[in-house]
């Protein structure tokens, strides 16, 4: 039987190992879904479980999927998107030549590409860069690639699905100009990567905050309203929320909404 000391040295041997800091993840949901998994895959211990992530490559690229749980569908919350497509994407186009956007936590790409779907739309795609983010190597790979089955594209708007996608080898591969609109980094949200970035108009942070304790999700919000431009706006998920938005230069909105005060 598995003690909260040995979880505690596992996070320890984790991020010897691997470089990412557990710590930063909610305590008890984080312990019960790697216990879910020793006992699934049989692997016995926490020390067992490193020895396997150790020396199995694809076991390591799916246990980063399975902690931050790749969920995500194209036009999610449509809501959000048709705020952005009405309100302020016409907004950051009115006042800035160029507009920078950032798309966290980009799983397998359908948000950065609903975004460059939607300035396509607008006839601005060439006035945006678009940068998407995501710790998952197996994730950003198959954003890269842009193809995706039927059933991932199943609530596509017919019209979208054939002005942005070509059908092919029973699934949907996204078009060129789209996919090549949208660059794919690998970032790791808990450390300092922040002060390497451009002012951004548009932040995407949706449903990251869920995963972190408090204290981290306030320190990533501190971060970011170092690079949000004036008059910027940054959007979270749906069931998220900022508890003092005034404290970091941000104003709320709409729910999930807020902008950076000029």
């Amino acid at each position: 039987m598995t003690t909260a000391t040995d979880f505690s040295l596992f996070k320890e041997d984790f991020f010897k190992n691997f470089g990412l800091k557990l710590d930063n993840y909610k305590e008890r949901q984080l312990e019960r879904r790697i216990r879910q998994l020793i006992d699934r895959e049989k692997i016995g211990s926490f020390d067992a479980l490193i020895g396997k992530l150790k020396k199995e490559d694809q076991f390591l690229n799916d246990f980063f999927c399975y902690l931050t749980i790749n969920t995500s569908e194209f036009f999610r919350d449509p809501r959000i998107y048709d705020y952005l497509r009405q309100q302020a994407l016409i907004d950051l186009l009115g006042r800035n030549q160029k507009v920078n956007i950032w798309s966290m936590g980009c799983s397998r790409g359908e948000e950065p590409y609903t975004l460059a779907i939607l300035l396509s739309e607008l006839k601005a795609l060439n006035r945006a860069t678009i940068l998407a983010s995501d710790f998952d190597d197996k994730a950003r790979a198959e954003a890269k690639k842009g193809y995706y089955s039927k059933h991932q594209l199943e609530k596509m708007p017919s019209e979208i699905l054939s002005n942005y996608f070509d059908q092919t080898g029973g699934g949907y591969q996204i078009k060129g100009k789209i996919r090549d609109s949208v660059k794919f980094e690998k970032h790791n949200f808990l450390e300092n990567i922040y002060r390497g970035l451009p002012q951004m108009h548009l932040v995407l942070c949706r449903n990251v905050f869920i995963y972190f304790k408090l204290e981290v999700q306030e320190w990533i919000v501190e971060q970011l309203s170092k690079v949000i431009a004036p008059d910027g706006y940054f959007i979270i998920g749906c069931s998220e929320f900022i508890g003092k938005p005034e404290q970091h230069g941000l104003i709320k909105i709409k729910p999930s909404i807020y902008q950076k005060v000029a």
